[in-house]
């Protein structure tokens, strides 16, 4: 059975109290909720660290394993893509004493077919399986039951399960883009080096490589940076401001999002958009 990879005590302990905790979280349902919660309202969805790595040709990714993705955003504010987001997100998990394990999906398989393009961590609690996905940022878990169609209730980023089979796809909000998208669990159980090896991969196969994105859940909305623009997701809708300046991109990072000036000033530009 894969193993997820557990925390050092200085390090979980760093991170509960970042989260906003006065004390490790208990392993049951109310503490998962509240923990993913909190990760969802504070650790950012993003690329930064891997358009930097890119730009500069670091191999492997310098935030690929949990102890490194939290030092980074301890140090930074920042967070990852779903390999290193989930792969950090099990690991914490694991080390408070959750029953996880890694799953591997494919994002948009309507798109783009079954390939393990997605990263998501499965938690059991009291007989009950539940997807904690540190992308989607549902700001609740997800149950999934067996054959089962079910729903969160309405948020801002409104959540469906369909059951496929003996598997699900989960229907969700991206908070940057409208409508729905859906990505199909592929495998609930995936080590650690799977992880490596399919981030490894996005290095010539991913969205997120050539231009800034970052997104994260506030009580009530999404705020995201991405396009060029500063994205807000709410009840209303989804509202754009204008191309930001390379200013105003540093100032929505900085004093909003709360990334480090040093991480943010190592960014580069966004790739121009091809042409034809």
């Amino acid at each position: 059975m894969p193993i997820v990879e557990r925390l050092d005590e200085d390090t979980v302990e760093a991170v509960v109290a970042r989260l906003g905790f006065s004390a490790l979280p208990v392993a049951d349902r109310a503490g998962l909720d509240a923990v993913y919660l909190a990760w969802c309202r504070t650790v950012p969805f993003d690329n930064l660290v891997k358009r930097i790595d890119l730009v500069s040709d670091v191999a492997p990714f310098r935030n690929d394993r949990p102890d490194a993705f939290f030092a980074l955003w301890l140090g930074h504010g920042t967070g990852g893509t779903c390999w290193p987001g989930s792969r950090a997100l099990g690991a914490l998990l694991h080390t408070i004493g959750f029953d996880v394990r890694l799953g591997s999906a494919a994002m948009a398989d309507d798109l783009a077919g079954p390939v393990h393009s997605h990263g998501t961590v499965l938690a059991r609690v009291d007989g009950e399986l539940l997807w904690v996905d540190s992308s989607m940022l549902t700001d609740q878990p997800v149950r999934l039951r067996a054959h089962t169609e079910t729903t969160l209730p309405p948020t801002v980023r409104p959540v469906r399960v369909e059951p496929v089979g003996d598997s699900w796809r989960v229907h969700w909000i991206s908070g940057a883009r409208p409508g729905s998208m859906g990505c199909l669990l592929l495998d609930p159980e995936v080590d650690e080096q799977h992880y490596s090896a399919r981030y490894e991969w996005s290095r010539a196969t991913s969205p997120f490589n050539t231009g800034l994105f970052s997104t994260r859940n506030e009580a009530g909305r999404v705020v995201t940076v991405g396009m060029g623009r500063r994205i807000v997701l709410d009840r209303s809708g989804l509202s754009a401001s204008d191309p930001l300046t390379a200013d105003e991109r540093r100032a929505v990072l900085v004093d909003e999002l709360g990334y480090s000036e040093e991480i943010v000033d190592a960014l580069p530009d966004d790739d121009p958009p091809p042409h034809g």
